[in-house]
Parts: C-alpha cells; sequence; structure tokens
C-alpha cells in the first residue's frame, strides 16, 4: 500500500489516497456531533469529491471514491457512500 494524507490537485485536496494493487482508493472523511448531521454531511463529501474530482487525475485501472461521516458520540462511522 501506498497512502498519502490530504493529496493535492489544482481544484483542492483529499483527505486520503491509498494505491492497492491496481485499485486506487480516494477517500473524504467529515465527523459530526450528532446523528442529525450525518446525512447533510455525507451529501457534502460525496459534492466535494465530485466538484474538486478528487483522485481522477491518476491513471489506475480502478478509482474507488468513497464519502464517510464519522460520529464523535457513536465513536464509530454512521454513514458512508462509493461516489462515481
Amino acid at each position: 500500500m501506498n497512502p498519502i494524507v490530504e493529496h493535492h490537485n489544482a481544484k483542492g485536496r483529499s483527505d486520503l489516497e491509498v494505491k492497492v494493487g491496481v485499485r486506487y482508493w480516494v477517500f473524504e472523511f467529515k465527523v459530526c456531533n450528532s446523528e442529525n448531521d450525518g446525512k447533510e454531511l455525507l451529501k457534502e463529501a460525496i459534492l466535494q469529491l465530485q466538484r474538486k474530482e478528487y483522485g481522477l487525475q491518476e491513471l489506475e485501472e480502478q478509482i474507488l471514491r468513497v464519502a464517510l461521516v464519522f460520529s464523535l458520540e457513536k465513536r464509530k462511522f454512521i454513514e458512508f457512500s462509493q461516489c462515481d
């Protein structure tokens, strides 16, 4: 694995990118204080991945972009989605 934290591109920086074999994973993390914010933060993370085109500068066979929301209250990820 080759992890890159806060990888910059021309439009911003992703939270975490990891190359594993032929797959290139791009993660965008959000943190919420209450469960009510989870869905909104997930939408925000998905839009950020799409608008800023995180990971698309890489020439890999398979790019997987994932948005995740971590709850401070529950101490776990409460929302996640793979983006196109």
